[in-house]
């Protein structure tokens, strides 16, 4: 089945009215993210708007994939970016934009504000933080640390009338028949239609990269989950950067029967997705890969530590996710400080043991006959003193 993306239906429809410019730069989770935000503009505004999706070229097909968007500009916030925010933003005021919704609230946030007065959008909105004030030239949200982010950017659609909450997505995360067979071909001669996959990805985003569980935990629940599993493979997932890495923990877990791959590398985004839907578990280290899987319905396993879940673990059904989270004193840490109070030593990863995930990983990856998705607690709290005693 070819991919037929919404931004190409109705576009001619939408001319006529002022264009929404919605801008979010970030990784895979980041944008993922703003998709009940996309569903509440378009219950709000229905087809007689463009949105017009600003972000970097490494999310440009993740956001077609979500086919809520009508047109999507590029515009890489690193680097020196001010003649090509010049140029963007002159483009956008010759459209005359009705509203722009800035949805930085961690990183480029001046570089998001100035393109927002440079498009001359009738209304602007963006987020301010603990101690800053509202934004003169537009209208703030408060970007309140603690909650949800998603709830966050639905908060900015209600103040353009938007419902809340949103309807659910009208259209499913696209996954083509291209990706389907690239997906397919990486897997042929390896995984038997019996076979139990339970796909891993170690990684996390350079931003933060003490979001990762250890490599010998990983190794060690891999390992277990292979002598209790029957039939069990395991593919290993990352980015080119990172198959390196990820090639590490392959060596740690390799075994005579090939029950284990590196696929680091190897998969597109779509492909990648298709992947995920074949799973009958994910674990992910607090990533984009993880958010990926919430938001395509898979069953995962999520482990957290610097973030805390109820920042942006809610993409997905609750029955089909374990959240594994030990809150220490210093977490939720990311976001809120320029250098991780423990210095890199995540005590609050360490925390989260192989047996925690062993367990966690064999209520999805059990005979399918007698597995049943019943909703258990989203994570587990436990007293900082005992956190304290354990580390």
């Amino acid at each position: 089945m070819s991919i037929d993306f919404a931004r190409k239906r109705h576009v001619s429809a939408r001319r006529a009215a002022p264009p929404l410019c919605v801008l979010k730069w970030g990784g895979l989770g980041s944008v993922l993210t703003t998709r009940p935000f996309l569903q509440a503009l378009r219950d709000r505004f229905g087809n007689k708007r463009q949105i017009i999706y600003i972000t970097s070229a490494s999310n440009a097909d993740l956001v077609e994939r979500m086919n809520l968007a009508d047109r999507i500009l590029i515009l890489e916030p690193n680097g020196f970016p001010f003649i090509r925010t010049l140029r963007l933003g002159r483009a956008l005021r010759r459209e005359k934009p009705a509203m722009f919704f800035d949805l930085q609230i961690h990183t480029h946030r001046g570089l998001g504000r100035t393109l927002a007065r440079l498009s001359g959008a009738q209304r602007r909105l963006s987020f301010f933080r603990a101690r800053e004030t509202i934004p003169r030239d537009g209208h703030g949200v408060f970007a309140n640390p603690f909650a949800p982010v998603e709830q966050l950017y639905l908060e900015m659609a209600r103040l353009v009338g938007a419902t809340h909450p949103p309807s659910e997505p009208h259209h499913a995360l696209l996954i083509g028949r291209a990706d389907e067979d690239q997906a397919h071909a990486l897997l042929h001669g390896w995984l038997s239609g019996r076979d139990r996959l339970l796909v891993v990805n170690p990684n996390a985003s350079a931003t933060a990269y003490v979001r990762r569980w250890p490599l010998a935990s990983y190794a060690e629940a891999i390992s277990v989950l292979l002598d209790h599993v029957p039939r069990l493979r395991v593919a290993l997932i990352g980015s080119s950067s990172e198959r390196d890495y990820v090639g590490k923990l392959h060596q740690m877990v390799a075994t005579p029967g090939n029950a284990v791959r590196n696929f680091a590398g190897l998969t597109t985004l779509g492909s990648l997705m298709a992947l995920i839907t074949r799973a009958d578990c994910v674990l992910s280290n607090d990533s984009g890969p993880l958010h990926l899987a919430l938001a395509l319905g898979a069953r995962v396993v999520g482990l957290f530590g610097p973030v805390h879940p109820n920042h942006n673990a809610h993409l997905g059904p609750p029955e089909r996710k374990i959240i594994l989270y030990h809150p220490v004193l210093c977490s939720p840490c990311v976001h809120h400080v320029a250098v991780p109070p423990c210095g890199g030593n995540n005590l609050c990863m360490q925390l989260i043991t192989p047996e925690d995930v062993v367990a966690a990983c064999g209520r999805y990856l059990s005979d399918t006959s007698t597995r049943t998705d019943r909703v258990s607690r989203q994570w587990r709290f436990l007293h900082y003193e005992s956190d304290i005693a354990a580390g």
